[in-house]
């Protein structure tokens, strides 16, 4: 049987927290579970430390706040062939991650994701309208950043293999999380699963520690920082591109007006297009280089992925055998 591990960011839940425990113990009864409490103020603590008494389940602090910087304490403390990651809100049914999870084992992909929007469990769920539109809008955004079709790049629902874990260095702090894990999955070429789930209200007196547009703002930033990352041609070419055009339709401007009159009576817009055009050809060198750099370090981190996956595998085939 393969060694699964639950694991668990906490902020503020004592409403939720224990909810969350009993179900998902229910549903993966062989599984550990890791709840990093985040700094509550509240029982939180307390209500995870008395529920884990006596178990080999874990309960660990981090002081340093975000979601981002729990989940990747979570993931150095433990080893296993397959990582969950859900919320604490109990928000995310345990039926569901059992069955993306056999998903994953059965078919061997690198991450599951729990799909909250193609079925409309989001929509029916959220209070906030503009969670949903900046939901549609950074998925719509990634999407086309990671050159891969996502449909709910913000669920917290995440059934991970442990291949694809050691490819995390999670550098996001916070709700940026889960766009990381989509631009890495990405760049590895990771094979990606995106299953509808359900998706529950919160409970009473629970509220979302997601800002819409703070939080929104960081993570398109953090999603565009990670695309020049690993995509820099990409985006040094767009830029390039942009400026290139502007520089050709001033340069043809000025030109025309030169044969026309014998003078050059826009000097501003001839230094700019002059500008643009130098700026669009180092744009273009520099996204050259660094896809070239970039390219070679995407090639060997690919091949070392496979590697993984392969001893992963057949790891997962003696479990098997052995029943």
């Amino acid at each position: 049987m393969a060694k699964i591990c639950i694991v668990i960011p906490a902020y503020n839940e004592e409403h939720a927290i224990a909810d969350t425990i009993a179900d998902y113990g229910a549903h993966f009864p062989d599984a550990v579970m890791v709840v990093v409490d985040n700094n509550s103020k509240d029982r939180t603590y307390e209500i995870v430390e008395e529920e884990f008494r006596g178990t080999r389940h874990l309960l660990l602090r981090e002081g340093e706040q975000g979601k981002g910087r729990a989940v990747k304490k979570a993931l150095s403390r433990i080893v296993a062939d397959v990582f969950i990651m859900i919320d604490a809100d109990h928000t995310y049914p345990a039926t569901d991650a059992r069955r993306l999870c056999d998903e994953l084992i059965r078919e061997r992909c690198d991450m599951v994701v729990g799909d909250r929007v193609s079925d409309g469990a989001y929509d029916k769920q959220n209070t906030r309208s503009f969670h949903g539109f900046g939901n549609r809008v950074l998925t719509q955004l990634i999407s086309f950043l990671s050159n891969k079709r996502y449909r709910d790049v913000l669920s917290g629902m995440r059934i991970m293999s442990a291949p694809f874990v050691t490819l995390l260095d999670v550098q996001s702090h916070g709700f940026q999380l889960e766009t990381e894990l989509n631009v890495i999955a990405a760049y590895a070429k990771a094979d990606v699963r995106e299953i509808p789930i359900d998706y529950r209200a919160r409970k009473e007196d629970s509220e979302s520690k997601l800002d819409t547009f703070r939080d929104g703002a960081r993570i398109l930033m953090f999603a565009i920082i990670n695309a020049i990352t690993f995509y820099p041609f990409v985006i040094f070419g767009l830029a390039g591109a942009l400026c290139l055009l502007i520089s050709l339709i001033w340069g043809i401007f000025i030109i025309s007006t030169f044969f026309k009159f014998g003078e050059v009576p826009y000097i501003a817009t001839t230094v700019a297009a002059a500008t643009f055009g130098m700026v669009g050809l180092q744009s273009l060198y520099s996204g050259l280089v660094l896809g070239i750099i970039g390219g070679d370090r995407r090639r060997s981190t690919i091949a070392d992925f496979l590697q993984r996956k392969r001893e992963w595998n057949a790891h997962l085939d003696r479990l098997e055998a052995d029943g």
